[in-house]
């Protein structure tokens, strides 16, 4: 009512045909039955009155489109909730959020104790804080089907102090970034070491670890190397030590690393010098080639070839024509890298191998007997 003038609604308008359509489209919801309701008591007093006196008329017409714009928002916000559940239960991609969300990893946090590890007559323990991403449920804690990313890591003396500790950053959603850690009792010849090995996932093959060692001096618990060790490749095989999951080094106090170059893997040693309390790395010079399965590569010959065998690595010295071909037997002894590490200067033209054929031992250079003796670049 506007100044004694009586509003009426259009009763077959574009409008209200369409708010008809909305009203039937919201289904039998609470909220629906209410619009409902009201567009057929606003439709019924459309039918009994009139707009007078006639120069409101247009007034009138404004009026009435407003007042069906209203009833139609209204309306379309109580059912905006019913239909986007039904577009939903309709959406596939929905479907597969929700069977996604259903089967993500469950997380469980607790303290993992490894040890006690006895470095020189005293002990050590070695607590990692672990949030485990479960596939199912279980009781306990991560197996093999699941997901672990530690946290942080701290290695405390057999009076509970901690005498080392780190922190290992975790992605926003755990499968772009976490970190596993590996602890082994290393025995040396007179002294022995706590290796940590962290890895981070995901990354790409011969990627990813870093070594860190841990020895006693003046009987305190002490980094070997104060920076984390990286390297291109793979740890090697130790045999097993006296202690309970210990492992030996190799002769000389050597951990042996498989670092992976263009054509094959060479060791690289790490030798713990206990006088200096550090760790050295060879990376040049004479390195022996890994003939442990599954890192080693081994020649093979398609066709009759021939190769110039020098009798050591000076391209001065005299070389020997050799023919090889398929029935041939050749294996690759040792690699000499001028420069290091291994992985950046690896091409045919700078490293030197020592190779047998058919027991004959001798050195070649160069990408053509490298391709003679059936040497291709890694994959």
């Amino acid at each position: 009512m506007i100044h004694g003038t009586t509003v009426t609604l259009p009763r077959e308008s574009k409008q209200g045909a369409a708010l008809t359509r909305s009203a039937a489209f919201l289904g039998t919801s609470k909220e629906a039955r209410g619009g409902i309701q009201f567009v057929r008591e606003n439709r019924l007093k459309a039918r009994r009155t009139r707009c007078r006196p006639e120069g409101w008329r247009y007034i009138c017409r404004y009026v009435a489109a407003a007042v069906i714009g209203v009833t139609t928002a209204l309306v379309g916000a109580a059912s905006a909730p019913a239909r986007q559940k039904q577009e939903e239960a309709q959406s596939p991609a929905a479907q597969r959020k929700q069977e996604e969300n259903e089967k993500s990893p469950r997380a469980t946090h607790y303290v993992r104790t490894l040890g006690p590890f006895a470095l020189d007559g005293r002990n050590f323990a070695v607590k990692l804080s672990v949030t485990c991403y479960k596939e199912t449920p279980h009781a306990g804690m991560c197996n093999e089907d699941d997901q672990e990313a530690v946290r942080s890591l701290k290695i405390e003396d057999d009076a509970g102090k901690t005498r080392f500790s780190e922190s290992f950053p975790v992605g926003f959603m755990h499968q772009l970034e976490r970190h596993v850690v590996e602890v082994t009792l290393l025995e040396g010849r007179e002294h022995q070491a706590l290796e940590i090995v962290d890895t981070r996932l995901p990354s790409h093959a011969n990627t990813g670890a870093t070594i860190q060692l841990f020895g006693v001096r003046d009987g305190a618990l002490r980094a070997l190397n104060e920076e984390p060790l990286e390297f291109y490749g793979v740890l090697g095989k130790l045999p097993p030590g006296t202690a309970k999951n210990s492992k030996a080094l190799l002769a000389g106090d050597v951990l042996p690393i498989y670092v992976m170059t263009n054509y094959f893997y060479v060791v690289s040693p790490v030798r713990i010098d206990w006088q200096k309390f550090r760790v050295a790395q060879q990376e040049s010079g004479e390195l022996d080639v890994v003939q442990q399965p599954p890192y080693q590569r081994k020649p093979d010959i398609e066709g009759d070839g021939f190769i110039h065998v020098y009798p050591s690595p000076d391209e001065n010295a005299t070389p020997q024509g050799v023919s090889v071909g398929p029935r041939s037997s050749v294996q690759v002894l040792k690699a000499l890298f001028r420069k290091g590490p291994p992985e950046e200067h690896d091409r045919p033209s700078d490293v030197w191998l020592q190779i047998s054929v058919d027991g004959k031992v001798g050195w070649i250079l160069g990408l053509d007997d490298y391709t003679a003796i059936g040497l291709s670049p890694a994959q």
